[in-house]
């Protein structure tokens, strides 16, 4: 009798470890493991709460976003606000960094401080064989400790197959998101109203959008990234500006060199004390340092300019912008060798950029350089034919 029960036995582990090895059945679905993660965290949390889905690594790009999309959708169905994935991009530009799959508790303690999360979501699917792990971290902002960690096996049949081919067969990753913030959208926190704030100020609604980070800072006062946004979207607001980077993570604007009118000044200061808070509650933020100094450089301070500048380029020695414009600070002071120190810097950083060429080129005229002032105006026809500035530009110096 006992013999035939190590035989039964030994079937019943056989059978089990075949069905394993076929996925007839063991574990989850991956949308069952998607929902039980996110009951298991959602439990632990008070209802009204705001979550950062910051990173989710899988075998394709694709299947990561699909998920960070559910992850999403779950969330919010436990009457969890989740931050606009929109915004995340911008986010790791601003942070300085690395868009990947795989982010420190360090980067996304970073990333959840800045998009007003009190919890930073961050998770894997990997294969093991004949299954898949599905993996959730979940780290408390203000603690910066794990809270959560989850793991499920999830089946490795026909219907997860056939889901990560189609994924994987998507030539880009998409760019849609069923749950981003919109216009109609109504903030009930402050990372509401920066993520709305940021969505106004990207199409230069930037009267809207001051509104917003500064409902943001009513209702949290040490909320870093409404200081930054709005001091961006004060100085957008009172330059000529000709284009806007996504997630109004910058802007490009003419430069008033220093000749700003009494109501810029105004606004300036107004932008440089925003940017102060900044500095006091993020000190070590590059990008902070140099849009100060930019500040500091329109409202025609360029030694605080520069100070910054040369701070921001400290914590960053390949911030090819910091370089550009420390340039045009020095440019404004007279200081042409400085200046074309610094943009040659940025050009060895990015030799197609033909902002950086038309600069140098400028700088080397004043001072008295037509030859390599020349030699700047012709690379940047080469890199762009129809440059219009150039092209004037060449012309005069070839006539005269």
């Amino acid at each position: 009798m006992k013999k035939l029960f190590v035989f039964l036995l030994l079937i019943i582990l056989l059978t089990a470890c075949a069905s394993i090895e076929n996925g007839n059945g063991i574990g989850l679905s991956l949308q069952e493991a998607i929902d039980q993660s996110v009951e298991k965290i959602a439990a632990e949390l008070p209802a009204g709460s705001r979550v950062a889905i910051v990173a989710f690594s899988s075998p394709n790009n694709s299947l990561s976003h699909y998920i960070m999309e559910e992850l999403t959708g779950a969330f919010i169905d436990s009457n969890i606000e989740v931050a606009d994935r929109q915004n995340l991009e911008y986010v790791y530009e601003e942070l300085n960094f690395n868009m990947s799959g795989n982010v420190s508790d360090e980067s996304a303690q970073s990333i959840g401080k800045f998009l007003g999360a009190q919890l930073v979501i961050t998770g894997e699917l990997t294969s093991i064989g004949s299954t898949y792990r599905f993996r959730t971290s979940a780290i408390i902002v203000e603690k910066a400790t794990r809270a959560h960690v989850s793991r499920f096996n999830v089946r490795d049949d026909k219907a997860m197959r056939d889901m990560v081919t189609t994924l994987a067969n998507q030539r880009n990753t998409p760019n849609t998101r069923n749950y981003s913030v919109s216009e109609d959208t109504t903030p009930r926190t402050a990372g509401t109203f920066l993520d709305r704030g940021i969505l106004f100020a990207s199409r230069g609604n930037y009267a809207m959008a001051i509104e917003d980070f500064t409902s943001a800072l009513n209702k949290d006062a040490n909320f870093g990234a409404a200081f930054l946004l709005r001091g961006r979207a004060i100085l957008a607001s009172v330059l000529m500006v000709s284009s806007i980077e996504e997630n109004f993570s910058g802007f490009t604007a003419t430069s008033t060199l220093g000749n700003a009118s009494a109501s810029q000044r105004q606004a300036f200061e107004q932008a440089i004390e925003d940017f102060n808070q900044a500095v006091r509650i993020d000190p070590n933020n590059a990008r902070i340092y140099m849009i100060r100094g930019n500040a500091y450089s329109e409202k025609g301070d360029q030694d605080r300019a520069i100070a910054d500048l040369n701070r921001a380029i400290q914590l960053n020695p390949n911030y090819i912008n910091a370089y550009f414009n420390r340039g045009i600070a020095y440019y404004i002071k007279g200081d042409y060798d400085r200046a074309i120190s610094d943009y040659s810097q940025a050009i060895r950083l990015s030799p197609n950029d033909v902002d950086l060429y038309n600069a140098r080129s400028l700088a080397y005229y004043y001072k008295n350089d037509i030859r390599q002032a020349i030699i700047d105006l012709e690379s940047v026809l080469r890199l762009d034919p129809n440059n219009i500035q150039a092209k004037n530009n060449l012309d005069i110096l070839q006539r005269n």
